[in-house]
């Protein structure tokens, strides 16, 4: 028994996608603003001063003639007392 089977009309399915990736670089800028704010502040520094006053005194005159003098009685006087002893 030989069956005849006539032909059949094709199925067709709906198709299988296969996704091949490529990925190509492109360049995005990103921008980062950056702000530099310089700012001054006062630090006290201590900066040590020595000032210097030169004072001249006047020199205390005695005649040479008084203090010869003097002197002179001085040593005399000395001189007397111990020959009186």
């Amino acid at each position: 028994m030989n069956h005849y089977c006539p032909p059949l009309c094709p199925i067709v399915c709906d198709p299988i996608q296969v996704v091949e990736n490529y990925y190509v670089p492109q360049i995005v800028p990103v921008i980062h603003p950056i702000e530099v704010i310089k700012k001054t502040h006062c630090v006290p520094v201590h900066h040590h001063v020595y000032p210097v006053v030169v004072k001249e005194e006047d020199p205390c005159y005695v005649s040479s003639y008084s203090s010869k003098k003097k002197s002179v009685k001085k040593s005399g006087k000395a001189r007397t007392s111990s020959r009186k002893r």
